[in-house]
């Protein structure tokens, strides 16, 4: 039954090349192989936007960390896979240098910030 859904949402194309594949499971790895590279060259803006996002002194800091989290979202959304540890430490490299002391304590601390309701 999926099989013939998948085959019935494709082009006509794409229904010529995958209509000898026995399974549901067979075309979606075929269709990952033909179109997953699209997929990288999606996730490289979408990281590039966070990586390159700072906080501007003085500005909210739980606006800061919401708009970190949604810029966060998109690579995921593509597939790319961040552990929670690496998560935080990336926002906590968006932050000023006014929030040094607030990082300083975060590695002594050994603080869990992987729940970002905790930030905001």
């Amino acid at each position: 039954m999926a099989r013939r859904y998948i085959l019935a949402s494709m082009a006509n194309v794409l229904q010529h090349q995958h209509l000898s594949m026995g399974s549901a499971y067979d075309m979606l790895e075929s269709l990952k192989e033909m179109f997953g590279e699209q997929n990288r060259a999606a996730k490289q803006p979408a990281m590039k936007s966070f990586l390159n996002t700072k906080m501007v002194e003085g500005s909210s800091v739980r606006d800061h960390v919401l708009k970190m989290v949604s810029l966060l979202n998109e690579p995921k959304v593509l597939g790319a896979v961040i552990d929670k540890e690496s998560q935080v430490e990336m926002v906590l490299q968006t932050l000023p240098d006014s929030f040094q002391q607030f990082c300083l304590n975060y590695n002594m601390n050994k603080m869990d910030l992987s729940n970002f309701n905790n930030f905001a």
